[in-house]
């Protein structure tokens, strides 16, 4: 996509249009990803994965350009929206969006040193390894609905990324427990104060949601 058709989507983005915010993130993503890696300070580094920074921004993105889009208003660990500020330009959002995530980085870091974290909040926050997106990637590159395995790696981790922060909170927060850390239906289930049915139902549409998303994102990337 040409410089005019990224202002175009900066200009629906600030309008509400989740397709072309979501665009706009995929695009932006790598630059962003360098940008938080360099600004962790020495005591983030081991404990902060800037991917984990940037999907808590992103969240905030959808909730703040896109209020009537299917995403929840609030998930338990992501900060109120912001005003919904007008984006003129393709730049005006990454510098927006770039704000969004060190202010997230900002925030964790003042977390540490106010007090120490208790464990899950260390886990949340810190404790992804840079590879768990990737290789959500190959697990959802398996179906045959989904052409993440025809763009670049970063083009599809970002379309994943991007992908969960548009999904309900308790769709997004189950499938980042299960398939980003790990953690076992029955832990999950009594996360949640649910049955271990129930939260495998909410993980099985969370997945179908994902997928149809990424197709659609895909299939721009392939495109353009």
């Amino acid at each position: 996509m040409d410089s005019a058709g990224q202002d175009n989507d900066a200009r629906l983005a600030a309008a509400g249009d989740a397709d072309a915010l979501q665009r706009l993130i995929v695009r932006c993503h790598d630059t962003l990803h360098r940008t938080v890696t360099r600004a962790r300070s020495a005591a983030l580094v081991h404990r902060v994965d800037a991917d984990d920074v940037l999907q808590r921004a992103y969240v905030i993105a959808f909730q703040t350009c896109c209020p009537t889009n299917e995403a929840d208003p609030r998930s338990d660990d992501v900060p109120a929206a912001p005003q919904t500020p007008q984006f003129e330009t393709a730049g005006h959002f990454y510098k927006w969006v770039e704000t969004v995530a060190l202010n997230q980085l900002r925030d964790i870091e003042r977390g540490l040193h106010r007090q120490k974290r208790d464990i899950a909040r260390e886990i949340d926050l810190g404790a992804t390894p840079s590879d768990s997106y990737p290789d959500l990637v190959l697990q959802l590159a398996a179906s045959d609905t989904t052409p993440s395995n025809i763009v670049a790696r970063s083009e599809a981790v970002a379309a994943v990324m991007s992908s969960l922060a548009r999904l309900p909170a308790a769709q997004r927060d189950i499938l980042h427990w299960r398939f980003i850390q790990g953690i076992p239906f029955a832990e999950i289930a009594q996360r949640l104060g649910k049955t271990e049915d129930a939260t495998y139902m909410i993980c099985h549409r969370g997945l179908k949601s994902l997928r149809g998303l990424l197709v659609s994102v895909t299939a721009f990337l392939t495109r353009s």
